[in-house]
């Protein structure tokens, strides 16, 4: 099984319908949000449109989380995990939180198989042992005020589950 990992989408709308759709496309029936969607509506999207199953954690920019838990509640398609996820998929024990450093440091430990997180927004695939460090990147909305260079490119992780292979999908910057 593949799953996708995404984080730091930050209201993106229309990455957010690319990659949906991309998953969709791709049959990619788990995605993996590793926090700040910052508007709890980016959960109607996946609702609505999403064909497979999206699990996600708070980050520190994600405002009215009573609302997302409660449209996550509400829909069968989403499973709101607060601010860190302990998830079984295909006999692999992930963890994901927003932060990359807590994350990084979960996986050090050997317990997990996956470690998610985001944050920083800065792409990279670290293996500690016997267990894998992802950090998707982002998909932060970019204009001439953000020049930061962690926000330059736009990108999520598939991760193959039997595997533990990576693959880095880059979201087209002109949407």
């Amino acid at each position: 099984m593949t799953i996708a990992i995404l984080s730091d989408t930050h209201d993106n709308t229309p990455a957010i319908v690319w990659i949906i759709e991309y998953l969709n496309e791709h049959h990619i029936e788990v995605a993996l949000h590793a926090g700040d969607m910052i508007n709890p509506g980016i959960l109607f999207r996946f609702r609505d449109h999403y064909q497979g199953h999206l699990h996600f954690v708070f980050g520190n920019n994600d405002g009215e989380q009573a609302i997302a838990i409660r449209r996550s509640a509400e829909a069968k398609n989403l499973t709101c995990h607060l601010h860190e996820m302990r998830l079984e998929l295909e006999g692999k024990k992930l963890f994901m939180n927003h932060y990359s450093s807590m994350s990084e440091s979960v996986a050090k430990g050997g317990e997990f198989d996956v470690c998610i997180g985001g944050h920083d927004h800065q792409y990279r695939v670290v293996p500690h042992g016997s267990s894998l460090f992802i950090n998707p990147g982002n998909t932060v909305t970019k204009d001439k005020w953000l020049p930061q260079a962690a926000d330059e490119e736009s990108s999520f992780v598939l991760l193959d589950l039997t595997t533990l292979k990576t693959e880095r999908v880059m979201v087209p910057t002109q949407l």
